[in-house]
């Protein structure tokens, strides 16, 4: 088995450590190659004969031609998208094992790769001091085996996005109705449940247009917003970039909570609306978000939900089950 990528991306870490993580379980040398004519955000695995590709771009527009592989799996895969070889790969979401192993078992050309140096200072950063990503705090071996009750209130941190720093017409509409939901989610949040934490990355550009729901940044920091997560019992998100949904939700279901999310326009292994997740009407629908909550608070509903979601995520996000269930796949198409 070999896996080649070209740059080592933040995007990429859940199946580099998912694959560390197989490698591990199953006594197996890493073999990890790098190849720069991979395209950036894929990677290839080669296993059994087989080519396998792995296209994690937030786009549902496709890296490569799927035709030149014998399975292509899609993070970002349209609901409507029926082709032969092609599967979804579910929520992405950044994750670790055992980091310093990984190091030891990568090549040096690959470690080294000037292109490579983010994520590899985040990998080194052991006590996570001095990046907000640091490999070390998501280690999947610090997540809880179980469901905590929580407080049973709401938790939705985020973010907005300048539409002048684009200038393509649709983009700037995209970004314009993105951010009107974020900004008045926040608020009809913070304003219906007193407990609730909401709020928006204090960057200048949210300082200067919503300074009444804006973060302080260290509650932004990867380490407290983490701790902060495991005090709340309901996760609400909304899709990211290309209107797909980004890692806010894979994260909720990893740490076990209860879900509302916008309408998911992907398509995810067994992810049911009202078991997994509550969706609202559309993607402006931030009034709807009350009657969502209370609907999830009423009898702890949030609790069976979050219990659905925890066990959802470890057969389909956690690296135990990550990589088998692509050769899963594999295995079962030559039947």
């Amino acid at each position: 088995m070999k896996l080649e990528l070209s740059v080592w991306t933040h995007h990429l870490n859940h199946l580099l450590y998912s694959y560390h993580y197989y490698c591990v379980q199953n006594n197996l040398k890493l073999n990890v190659v790098f190849d720069k004519s991979v395209m950036h955000n894929g990677a290839i695995l080669y296993v059994n004969s087989k080519t396998v590709f792995f296209d994690y771009s937030d786009d549902v527009l496709f890296l490569e031609d799927h035709s030149k592989y014998d399975f292509y799996f899609k993070r970002s895969l349209s609901i409507d998208a029926k082709i032969y070889n092609v599967y979804p790969l579910n929520f992405n979401v950044p994750i670790s094992y055992k980091t310093t192993s990984l190091l030891l078992s990568l090549n040096r050309d690959f470690l080294f790769y000037k292109h490579n140096k983010t994520e590899l200072y985040r990998a080194l950063d052991f006590l996570h001091l001095k990046s907000n990503s640091a490999h070390s705090l998501l280690d999947v071996r610090k997540l809880n085996r179980s469901v905590s009750k929580g407080n049973g209130e709401p938790l939705y941190y985020t973010r907005l996005w300048n539409p002048n720093s684009t200038n393509d017409p649709q983009e700037k509409e995209r970004r314009f109705i993105q951010n009107e939901f974020r900004i008045n989610a926040c608020r009809i949040i913070k304003n219906t449940f007193k407990n609730a934490k909401t709020g928006l990355f204090p960057d200048p550009y949210s300082i200067k247009r919503t300074s009444d729901i804006v973060l302080d940044l260290n509650s932004c920091k990867k380490s407290n917003y983490l701790k902060t997560l495991k005090q709340f019992s309901i996760g609400v998100a909304d899709d990211g970039l290309k209107d797909t949904p980004g890692w806010k939700i894979g994260e909720y279901l990893l740490y076990g909570k209860a879900v509302i999310s916008t309408p998911i326009k992907v398509q995810i292994d067994q992810f049911k609306i009202g078991e997994n997740y509550l969706s609202l009407s559309d993607r402006t629908a931030y009034k709807e978000l009350p009657d969502k909550i209370r609907d999830l608070q009423r009898d702890e509903r949030y609790m069976e939900m979050a219990q659905e979601n925890l066990k959802w995520s470890k057969q389909y996000l956690h690296p135990q089950n990550y990589l088998n269930r692509v050769l899963e796949i594999i295995d079962n198409s030559k039947k």
